[in-house]
């Protein structure tokens, strides 16, 4: 199979480089102007959607800054994006040594991927779409609940080509099927929904950016690295930059500031510009521009347990069916086949407890084993067909949709250059480890269906030496404990850490405005006040929406 990927690859970064040598896009600058009405910090994707929409008017100028470049061809396959991680487009973050969880880990650290690059994360997540639930938006601040974003998330159902997955798939029929096997009248079965169009990923760079990057008022910058927010007393007044050439530059704001650097950079960006907990702030001797408590707080991310089932009958997708010349002509002809998905094929929860199922069989261990940072006795305990790109399963990720564990990020020192401290403390409040195993038990529920019976479906238990002393059976809790705190991973969704509320503890209010300076404003995943029952990123993209509407006074708070 790699032979024809190569090929093809090779054709797609010829197209790409003669695109870019012959038609660069004229948004895409070297120097930037001094001065301009709105400054965007961050090209991911609220940053892709606020550039886009605010350069529509021709008389705003408006200056997109991004610490990436372009990512690579890999980025356009669906089922490409884990190759990305790790390279010089993810921030490859890591997080501090975990207490309550991530035991069969090296360092006891998880892996954060951030993307890095025009798109951002959107650019290497997994593109599953979801609102969450009515309910989450409960606690928001007004003019943010789940009714006032309805418009919005209308909107980004139609821009972002949202593709709900086929009825055909035999593992997805066999779940729906389960539904009515569920002992409980609040299971909630779907079919999961994707952005994608032509096989190809759809994110807020191909929908909105590429769209808008012609435009005579839009400058891009890229592999510019915004040092500090400059500030004359508490009015922001622009940015301090650190072009790829290694020179340092300042660009000012007339208007405004707006940060869209993802739940880690804003903080870290805050932090070093003086805004954020006096006590930190001085611990690294930085001037207080504004004394905000709660800045890199509520830090908050969903956590998967990762639950192994085999099957005798061959219905799943492996590593060999995938790696066939069918496959690989079927997407590259065609933009169709297994590898034009996701292979998220569909979601179930009851209440706060969920379970996605990913419809692969068998992992490459020499890939995913060191991405997701696992040891290797852990990770070939979880997965058994490690060593089998033939063995027929699939996998279930069982996750606590609504965890009450709160971290934070921190600087380690007061330069940019140093990744700041990020501590999720996954598992630390008990309630996640029981929302959690409810979860795990759902999905082996899932396998009493007649259908998945039928395909011979089995449940894999992990042979863990600290999870001997427990009866080896899921439905037994304190094996279920056992098993999550060694092997449960990150969904990569960490958001919370600049917290939107109407009260004054918040970082940033209804308008998403930074408390106690003016001309500043946040839009990415920091500014969540809770989790989102699901993926966060099509929430963003709404949100960033209706951010625009707010900053061009179309909308009332």
């Amino acid at each position: 199979m790699w032979n024809y990927i190569l090929i093809s690859s090779m054709i797609l970064i010829t197209s790409f480089l003669y695109h870019y040598q012959f038609s660069k896009p004229i948004s895409i600058i070297e120097s930037p102007n001094n001065y301009y009405d709105y400054i965007i910090v961050g090209a991911g994707t609220s940053g892709c959607v606020i550039a886009s929409r605010l350069s529509d008017s021709p008389n705003t100028t408006v200056l997109l800054v991004e610490a990436g470049g372009y990512f690579n061809w890999m980025s356009v396959m669906p089922l490409m994006a884990p190759l990305i991680q790790g390279s010089s487009l993810d921030w490859a973050y890591k997080t501090e040594t975990q207490k309550f969880s991530s035991l069969g880990l090296w360092s006891q650290q998880q892996s954060w991927p951030r993307g890095k690059g025009l798109g951002g994360s959107g650019q290497m997540n997994y593109l599953v779409h979801s609102f969450g639930r009515a309910e989450d938006y409960e606690t928001w601040p007004k003019g943010w609940t789940y009714g006032d974003l309805m418009p919005y998330f209308k909107k980004v159902t139609e821009t972002m080509s949202v593709t709900t997955v086929s009825s055909d798939d035999p593992l997805l029929a066999a779940f729906m099927e389960a539904e009515l096997s569920i002992g409980s009248n609040d299971a909630k079965f779907q079919k999961a929904s994707y952005t994608a169009k032509r096989g190809n990923r759809w994110g807020t760079y191909q929908a909105y950016l590429q769209s808008s990057w012609n435009r005579k008022n839009l400058h891009i910058l890229t592999n510019t690295l915004v040092t500090k927010i400059l500030f004359d007393g508490t009015r922001t007044i622009g940015i301090e930059v650190l072009y790829d050439n290694a020179s340092r530059g300042k660009i000012n704001a007339r208007k405004e500031v707006i940060l869209c650097a993802g739940t880690i950079n804003t903080v870290q960006l805050l932090l070093i510009s003086g805004i954020g907990p006096k006590q930190d702030l001085d611990e690294y001797r930085i001037p207080i521009v504004s004394d905000l408590p709660e800045v890199g707080k509520n830090l908050f991310d969903h956590m998967n347990v990762p639950v192994y089932v085999n099957l005798d009958a061959p219905v799943s997708l492996t590593l060999r069916k995938m790696q066939s010349i069918q496959e690989v002509a079927k997407y590259f002809i065609f933009g169709t086949g297994f590898l034009s998905t996701n292979r998220v094929l569909a979601t179930a929860r009851v209440n706060s407890s969920g379970v996605i199922l990913f419809g692969m069989a068998s992992t490459d261990e020499t890939l995913l084993k060191d991405i997701a940072n696992y040891q290797t006795e852990t990770f070939r305990s979880l997965f058994p067909a490690y060593n089998d790109s033939s063995h027929e399963g699939f996998l279930y990720l069982a996750t606590c949709l609504q965890p009450k564990s709160r971290g934070n990020v921190t600087l380690r020192s007061r330069s940019i250059f140093d990744p700041p401290r990020i501590d999720p403390a996954y598992l630390q409040h008990e309630d996640d480890v029981s929302c959690t195993h409810k979860a795990i038990n759902l999905a082996v529920e899932t396998l009493n269906s007649r259908t998945f019976r039928e395909y011979g479906a089995r449940v894999h238990l992990p042979d863990f030496e600290e999870c001997r002393y427990f009866r080896p059976n899921y439905s037994d809790l304190d094996y279920s404990e056992c098993v999550m705190r060694i092997g449960a991973l990150t969904s990569h969704h960490p958001c919370g850490t600049c917290r939107m509320g109407a009260d004054e503890n918040s970082v940033v209010d209804e308008k998403l405005r930074v408390r106690g300076v003016t001309g500043l404003r946040i839009m990415d995943a920091s500014v969540l006040p809770s989790p989102i029952s699901g993926t966060p990123n099509s929430v963003l993209i709404a949100m960033a929406e209706r951010t625009f509407d707010v900053i061009s006074g179309r909308t009332t708070i």
